[in-house]
């Protein structure tokens, strides 16, 4: 009789220690997920501004670009303009 009570109680204690090494198992693998998911959350928040960061770039850069030729476009003004005075000048220059 005694020998049935030991082997119950090995036996209720066995089946405890796995019933609780899944429990801290089961705890363990929802906080790795729930980290795993902070991490994952604020990476994709992280691509996400950098993102948004070299749009607004591209958008400031099409402008720089837009001015450039607008002030190519004037220089290039200028110079006709300063060629042709000076070859005015320099045709009043020779016929006096």
């Amino acid at each position: 009789m005694i020998q049935v009570v030991i082997t119950l109680i090995g036996l209720i204690g066995t089946l405890s220690s796995i019933m609780f090494a899944y429990l801290a198992f089961r705890r363990n693998s929802c906080k790795d997920v729930t980290t795993e998911a902070k991490r994952e959350g604020t990476l994709l928040s992280d691509i996400g501004y950098i993102k948004s960061s070299i749009d607004r770039m591209e958008g400031k850069l099409d402008k720089v670009e837009a001015n450039y030729q607008l002030l190519l476009t004037r220089v290039i003004k200028v110079e006709e303009a300063y060629n042709s005075l000076n070859q005015r000048l320099q045709e009043h220059i020779t016929q006096k």
